[in-house]
């Protein structure tokens, strides 16, 4: 039973990180942002930027989902300039085409150089998933219709060059001589088109979150152990035997996306978040740290023991998720998740900064400060101050 302490500590711990956050939103956008253009893909531990590095065109749009969701909270005044800044770079040179696709095709390249030259245009899933993200919040916070008509146009680039006809789509353009496929894409096109249907109400986002959720119950989702198998044979059955290793933090961001889901469809999705939520605890737990490893195999042998930050985020999304649905005590493990963080990672001596990897013993292993870590670090922050607005209207 959730008493009213838990309730407070949990109130507390969501003012603490809002206000982390709100100083993290003015930090990358004042250190990270290169003058040419776009973000840096990473600071120093010292907080320097190297402008010069290639950038994974996905973090462009990841960044912009992070201005344009701040801005629509009024978190940080210069949201909008700091979104278009990853907009323009993300939309411009990295929409670039270079060896395997013919420039401006559609859709965004994997790697761009600092200076927006085209290191690598292949088209990733995976990358794809970000410009709908990013489309649906700059539509929802400024009513952006070319990025709607951005994310519908990508979209449909998806349908035309990469749908599989048992489900889904491949990983990438060009298609690579031997296909494995991955549930990791489609979590984030899931995330993604439930988004735009948040922010248009339009059904036919909401169907293509359907056919997401029926693949996740027909071949991510193992009943035996409660577990997300993460790869695959072309066929979709089980990549080796055991689609391993798993990760918990997927399990976790299942979680949330699940509840979501349920919560703009109507579709009861309990069974699966209990069974997940159980299970990344159970095959991820560090029971030193209080937080889950990298990757785990689903014999409980050992594979990445080893605690990046996203997991720990996404375990407070998948809590407060379940809080807002009616679990109450789950904001326990948000609170202590979110006091966890800023003893461990958040421990770095920068304001807006942070660590991306401990080992196993707590131990700091990053050596930069990845900007693509901000997307989890921002959804996580703006979940918690949504329930904790809820419960501080309570009587």
């Amino acid at each position: 039973m959730t008493q009213d302490k838990d309730i407070q500590d949990f109130i507390a711990a969501s003012e603490r990180f809002t206000s982390w956050c709100k100083t993290a939103l003015r930090f990358w956008a004042e250190t990270a942002v290169d003058p040419r253009g776009g973000f840096a893909e990473f600071l120093d531990m010292n907080g320097r930027p190297d402008f010069d590095h290639v950038r994974r065109v996905r973090v462009q749009a990841r960044q912009a989902y992070v201005y344009a969701h701040a801005a629509s909270l009024g978190w940080y005044e210069d949201a909008k300039k700091a979104c278009d800044q990853a907009w323009d770079f993300l939309t411009g040179p990295g929409f670039a085409g270079g060896d395997f696709i013919e420039p401006q095709a559609a859709g965004c390249a994997h790697l761009v150089n600092g200076d927006g030259s085209m290191h690598n245009d292949m088209r990733d899933t995976y990358a794809q998933a970000f410009i709908l993200l990013a489309g649906a919040w700059r539509y929802r916070a400024f009513k952006d219709e070319a990025a709607l008509k951005i994310a519908d146009e990508t979209i449909a680039f998806l349908d035309d060059k990469l749908k599989a006809e048992n489900g889904g789509w491949y990983e990438a353009l060009p298609l690579p001589d031997t296909t494995t496929r991955r549930q990791n894409p489609h979590m984030h096109l899931f995330e993604a088109f439930l988004a735009l249907y948040e922010a248009t109400k339009d059904q036919k986002y909401l169907d293509y979150a359907h056919n997401m959720f029926a693949l996740f119950k027909s071949v991510f989702f193992d009943s035996k152990t409660g577990a997300i198998l993460e790869f695959f044979n072309a066929d979709w059955s089980p990549l080796e035997g055991d689609g391993g290793p798993a990760e918990p933090g997927h399990m976790m961001e299942w979680c949330w996306i699940l509840c979501q889901y349920q919560r703009l469809s109507g579709v009861d999705v309990n069974e699966y978040v209990d069974a997940l939520f159980n299970s990344a605890l159970h095959f991820g737990w560090n029971e030193k740290l209080g937080l889950i490893c990298n990757a785990t195999h689903l014999d409980n042998r050992p594979a990445n023991p080893n605690l990046r930050t996203w997991p720990q985020t996404e375990i407070i999304k998948a809590s407060v998720a379940q809080a807002a649905a009616g679990q109450l005590e789950k904001i326990r493990m948000a609170t202590a998740t979110i006091e966890s963080l800023f003893e461990t990672y958040l421990n770095v001596g920068i304001e807006g900064g942070w660590a991306d990897e401990l080992d196993p013993d707590g131990k700091i292993i990053s050596t930069t400060m990845p900007t693509s870590t901000f997307y989890h670090f921002f959804c996580a922050v703006a979940e918690v101050e949504t329930l904790a607005e809820t419960l501080r209207q309570k009587p």
